[in-house]
């Protein structure tokens, strides 16, 4: 297997095995009782829909501010809609971002982006959405070869990034957990760019910022839309973990997919690794 300097990774599925069910009725059960302490009297499927389609208008809206087909949204802008609209509230005198949630709710009417963005940037945003994600996730933890690997690579003196479509409110506590910022040189989440992958932008904000020369840089990653398409597009080579056990089949076929919409040379098809064991790229 060829040697980089420079091995840009996904997180989820990658490096990190996780399970989330964002729809788990436990789940808006406890999401509606949190609300409903702050003044919010949600139902729990108004809430739950109320949540995804926030969740799609605040995409669409950054696509249309932006441009960018693959926009990433901050979601604690998400969470601080969901204190202000829809349902029926009653009277709250708890403090977020110090002031009392009467008085935010009055000042939202007259000044909506200025009280969501201070709702959102405020420690209840990051509370409401890690709630939400401690929730929902029923389990994550590194892959058996993950931290070998890692620290396997930086011992031969190679720089280690993260590339992650993801929310950096939640991610980074899950990043932290395992000591991953200890070892990775540098942290690229898509929340704090505004787009994710496989806009192409992302990948080489990455490759600029760090100074990197493409052909010394690999992409590893598990999802071919996503890591390989971008690592196409920006003309690096990628290594594609198969974490999902697809077939053999199944994969050349998106393989065939991807190298033909992004017009690629077939030296950088992606190299497959079919066990979707990490420690392989060592080989």
């Amino acid at each position: 297997m060829n040697e980089y300097k420079n091995y840009i990774f996904d997180l989820y599925g990658t490096l990190l095995d996780i399970h989330t069910d964002e729809k788990s009725k436990e789940l808006w059960k406890i999401m509606r009782d949190f609300y409903n302490a702050y003044g919010c009297e949600w139902k729990q499927k108004p809430l739950k829909d109320a949540f995804f389609l926030y969740d799609a208008g605040e995409r669409q809206r950054l696509s249309v501010l932006t441009g960018v087909k693959k926009p990433e949204i901050k979601i604690e802008r998400v969470f601080a809609r969901l204190l202000f609209e829809g349902g029926e509230h009653h009277s709250c005198s708890l403090v977020i971002a110090g002031l009392d949630v009467d008085t935010l709710r009055r000042q939202y009417k007259e000044n909506i982006e200025g009280v969501l963005n201070k709702v959102a940037d405020s420690e209840w945003a990051a509370a409401a959405a890690n709630l939400f994600r401690t929730v929902s996730r029923e389990y994550v933890h590194p892959y058996p070869k993950t931290i070998e690997t890692l620290k396997s690579l930086k011992n031969k003196g190679c720089r280690l990034y993260l590339l992650s479509n993801a929310q950096r409110v939640f991610t980074m506590p899950e990043i932290e957990a395992f000591g991953l910022q200890d070892i990775l040189d540098k942290i690229y989440i898509s929340s704090d760019y505004g787009m994710m992958k496989p806009e192409p932008e992302f990948l080489n904000r990455l490759i600029s910022e760090e100074g990197i020369k493409p052909e010394e840089t690999v992409m590893v990653g598990n999802e071919i839309e996503s890591d390989v398409a971008v690592a196409l597009r920006c003309g690096i080579h990628s290594i594609c973990l198969n974490t999902f056990g697809l077939k053999k089949k199944d994969i050349n076929q998106r393989v065939s997919e991807i190298l033909k919409v992004t017009k690629a040379y077939d030296e950088l098809s992606p190299l497959i690794i079919k066990s979707g064991d990490i420690g392989e790229i060592l080989k």
